[in-house]
């Protein structure tokens, strides 16, 4: 009773949202297939592919492979089968170049039907002091200890990548843990790992989920996502788009800071609709996705694990606007069809959405900002015999 009421509470008892997959074509495969160029993805072949691949694979098989790994629909799909479709692509990958029908032929290409909804991000570096004092006011926290979070998916397929976050009331009753607000309003005092010196910067930084800080000292390390409050996640793009406060045809992370720029008395109103709060831990450890592997950037991409399951090899094809090296020039829109695995999660990713990896510095934060369009997602899996 106690999980069904959980699962009630997550909105199972509602009607979980279900991701619709068709299997396409031959023709249309194919049609998929030939679009690829590595160039793209800033790789001189695909045999640059090979340790995003493998780092993929090593977290696949490190599951039960007969265990269930993605069940949506009348899809079920083991962890066994995506290794073996990750083993298959590895072989593949010296003749790709010439022979990028060898996926059509190789894979069943099973398509999310109404296509996926695109994103960008990146790897911020941030200003910032050891100690509060001057401009450096808005704090970073740790993760507190009275953070609890309960994994349910070992209890049902229908919950995997299901999570609880909660904190005990004094009676030991379960609570939902603090909002953004509640947090922002002193409730962790002494929680504090550093300070920047702009508020807006530290929203930005928890989306991303991990960056880098550069202290006044002169010395800098990386600081990496320790967990979340668990609350809902509010885009504030959308958000802000639907109120008429942005154009909704050019939503970025761009115009989101050029409103709040413009509306410092309305700024901290507008951050706290997106209740969701990420905490952190200073770290010299390379910054790494929620497989524990590093990031490579147009290949790796963040993903709801209930509809693309993590480590999972994928094709996509998304318009895409690159920018000079100083992330002062965008280029115009080319249709990117790239080669990717799913490494990450986020907090705003849900269903259909798939989060690109960028990369890092200017050019990354230029293109990841503005990144907000339809594409189309394949998951690349074995052919059943």
């Amino acid at each position: 009773m106690i999980v069904l009421a959980l699962f009630c509470l997550l909105g199972g008892c509602a009607g979980r949202q279900q991701a619709m997959f068709v299997e396409e074509p031959a023709a249309a495969s194919l049609e998929a297939a030939r679009g690829l160029q590595p160039s793209a993805q800033g790789l001189s072949s695909w045999m640059d592919l090979k340790p995003a691949l493998q780092a993929s694979l090593s977290y696949v098989e490190s599951r039960e492979q007969d265990e269930i790994a993605l069940a949506q629909d009348t899809l079920a799909v083991t962890w066994g089968e995506l290794a073996g479709s990750l083993r298959e692509l590895e072989g593949l990958l010296p003749r790709l170049g010439r022979e990028p029908e060898l996926l059509a032929e190789r894979f069943a290409l099973v398509r999310i039907r109404q296509g996926a909804r695109f994103s960008g991000y990146y790897t911020p570096e941030l200003k910032a002091s050891r100690v509060r004092g001057g401009s450096y006011r808005y704090p970073l926290y740790e993760r507190p200890d009275d953070l609890h979070v309960a994994t349910l998916g070992m209890f049902s397929p229908e919950l995997i990548g299901a999570r609880l976050v909660y904190r005990l009331s004094p009676d030991g009753d379960l609570l939902p843990y603090y909002t953004r607000a509640e947090i922002e309003s002193g409730v962790l005092l002494g929680h504090e790992i550093a300070w920047a010196e702009d508020p807006v910067d530290v929203f930005f930084l928890q989306v991303q989920g991990s960056g880098r800080l550069r202290f006044v000292d002169g010395t800098a390390t990386n600081i990496l996502y320790d967990g979340d409050n668990g609350r809902p996640y509010t885009g504030l793009g959308r958000y802000m788009a639907d109120l008429g406060l942005i154009d909704p045809d050019h939503i970025s992370m761009q115009a989101i800071r050029a409103w709040l720029r413009a509306h410092p008395d309305q700024r901290d109103a507008m951050l706290h609709k997106n209740e969701r709060f990420v905490f952190f831990r200073l770290d010299d450890s390379a910054i790494v996705g929620t497989m524990a592997s590093p990031l490579t950037p147009y290949v790796s991409l963040a993903t709801d694990r209930t509809v693309v399951p993590l480590g999972a090899p994928v094709l996509f094809r998304v318009p895409f606007s690159h920018s000079d090296e100083k992330g002062e020039r965008e280029f115009a829109p080319v249709l990117l069809t790239g080669l990717g695995f799913a490494q990450d999660t986020g907090g705003g990713i849900k269903g259909r959405s798939v989060d690109i990896f960028c990369g890092f510095g200017e050019k990354a934060a230029s293109e990841a900002g503005r990144l907000n369009t339809g594409g189309d997602v394949w998951l690349l899996l074995p052919r059943r015999r």
